[in-house]
């Protein structure tokens, strides 16, 4: 129980950090704020890691952290499985329950920052290692699972 209770206390924290970012407005800040924000998190990440997020957001977000995403990045730091759930949620753009080809390119983009050596994996072979059902195609839970695989061995 005492885990829970500091779990939740270090996420009032961090959201009592965000809130405070120069460019705070409307539940959202700029990525401005990410290296300030990431120094908040304890989030021990290169410098190099930090412009690897800034330039993902920029691209991908129009370069706006909302509450929302920094709660689900922030629960990353504690439940890898939470945060590949939810990244799996994230990029299933068209929502039909599978990640496209197209889909896949951006999980390669996210899980490279934190794995320099994942840059180069083909779909086929995401498809490949993640479908466990065999049928032809991943579906969120599979690419939850994938993913929290990828994410917890490039932390080791």
């Amino acid at each position: 129980m005492a885990a829970e209770v500091d779990y939740r206390g270090k996420i009032r924290e961090l959201i009592k950090a965000f809130k405070s970012m120069p460019t705070y407005k409307n539940e959202s800040v700029s990525t401005k704020d990410f290296p300030a924000l990431i120094k908040a998190m304890e989030f021990g990440r290169t410098e190099e890691q930090i412009q690897a997020y800034v330039d993902y957001w920029d691209k991908k977000h129009g370069g706006v952290l909302t509450t929302e995403d920094y709660l689900g990045v922030a629960t990353a730091l504690y439940r890898t499985s939470e945060f590949a759930r939810q990244f799996a949620i994230s990029v299933d753009h068209d929502k039909d329950g599978f990640i496209s080809s197209k889909e896949f390119l951006e999980i390669v983009d996210l899980v490279s920052i934190h794995d320099p050596k994942f840059v180069g994996k083909s779909y086929d072979d995401f498809v490949s290692e993640a479908d466990t059902n065999c049928d032809g195609k991943v579906s969120i839970e599979e690419c939850a699972v994938w993913v929290e695989s990828k994410v917890n061995k490039s932390v080791e």
